[in-house]
């Protein structure tokens, strides 16, 4: 959980917050939101990783055997794990159809405003931004709500077009300056103070020998498109971010429809294999235990490291395995919906099959 959780972290760059003067506690908060969207994808495996830990000990110190020895039967001595993962599977289903979707519409939410209301998210400190086509941008840090020691290289100037080269065609830089979010065109405003410009040689933006132009500037306003940036603000929510109630609305309104379009069969399709991604995905838990029991018992490693790599390996085809399936999800005459159950199929059948050979 802990590795997801900061791996959501690292790629929205929620330690940026930290630097942009926001509170511990608010830093906190966000984090706990992905908390759900952990549990949904690392509860599996840890329940596979805790089968082969316990059980494969028991193999190895031949305690499976003494058990078997005194009249136990397979199917007693592992029956309370089935027990615990139909519990967990239980557990799984409320978190993927509930829990989940709503902790990250809320984490979304909570993103977009707060960049939003404080820009400076955008920028960290001491890193050559490139988002933004035709500039390169670099902040020294933050003073309060304001950004120091602030760099932008361009390519272009305001009456030219971006050098097809990416050369550098002016430079500017400033001390400090205040920066803030235009809604309705998705920009950043940048109103920078004593701003130093350099305007290099149009035909050799290289020579500095030749037409250099530096000069100061006593006002003037940058503006920066997100959407250049490919980042939009407003929280557009995925079939994954509903709840099963939602979800099963919004397939029955798309049922309903006389004439639909292909737009609304696509999304009609997407959420019925969203509702079976979710119902598939908590009984992964099962099936997880389903395949660890046996394998566990067979291999007998008592190896803490062994046993975690077989789970990570396991796990890791799983998910490869679910991922390579979504993909015929716009695909009607795969039948995505019941395509998404066979990775749960597969370690179901291949671990009975070894469980019954075992026995």
């Amino acid at each position: 959980m802990f590795i997801l959780m900061t791996g959501n972290a690292m790629r929205d760059r929620l330690l940026g917050f930290l630097e942009a003067r926001f509170s511990p506690t608010f830093f906190l908060e966000l984090f706990s939101l992905l908390l759900p969207y952990a549990i949904k994808y690392a509860l599996p495996p840890a329940l596979l990783m805790g089968i082969l830990l316990g059980l494969g000990r028991l193999s190895a110190d031949s305690e499976i055997t003494a058990m078997r020895a005194v009249g136990m039967s397979l199917g007693k001595i592992v029956a309370p794990i089935f027990c615990i993962s139909l519990l967990l599977a239980t557990i799984c289903f409320y978190i993927n159809s509930w829990a989940a979707p709503r902790a990250r519409t809320g984490y979304k939410e909570k993103l977009a405003k707060t960049a939003t209301e404080n820009p400076l998210f955008f920028f960290e400190p001491g890193t050559f931004i490139r988002d933004f086509p035709g500039y390169i941008l670099y902040v020294g840090g933050f003073d309060g709500e304001n950004l120091r020691d602030f760099w932008v290289w361009s390519t272009t100037t305001s009456d030219e077009k971006p050098d097809e080269n990416q050369r550098i065609r002016q430079t500017m830089r400033f001390d400090s300056g205040k920066i803030t979010y235009e809604p309705g065109t998705n920009t950043l405003i940048l109103e920078p103070r004593n701003l130093r410009v350099e305007i290099n040689d149009k035909e050799d933006p290289e020579n500095f020998q030749g037409a250099y132009h530096p000069g100061v500037a006593a006002s003037t306003v940058l503006r920066f498109s997100l959407d250049a940036r490919g980042q939009n603000l407003n929280v557009r929510r995925k079939p994954s971010m509903m709840t099963r109630d939602e979800l099963i609305k919004r397939r029955d309104a798309l049922d309903a429809l006389s004439n639909p379009t292909e737009e609304d069969q696509r999304k009609l399709l997407e959420t019925r294999v969203q509702l079976q991604s979710n119902a598939s995905m908590a009984c992964s838990v099962i099936a997880f235990a389903a395949i660890g029991i046996p394998l566990a018992i067979r291999t007998g490693r008592k190896e803490t490291m062994v046993n975690v790599a077989i789970a990570l390996g396991l796990a890791l085809g799983y998910y490869v395995l679910t991922i390579l399936l979504e993909l015929a999800g716009n695909k009607p005459g795969l039948k995505p919906e019941l395509l998404i159950w066979l990775p749960n199929t597969l370690f179901v059948l291949s671990g009975l099959y070894a469980l019954r050979r075992l026995g």
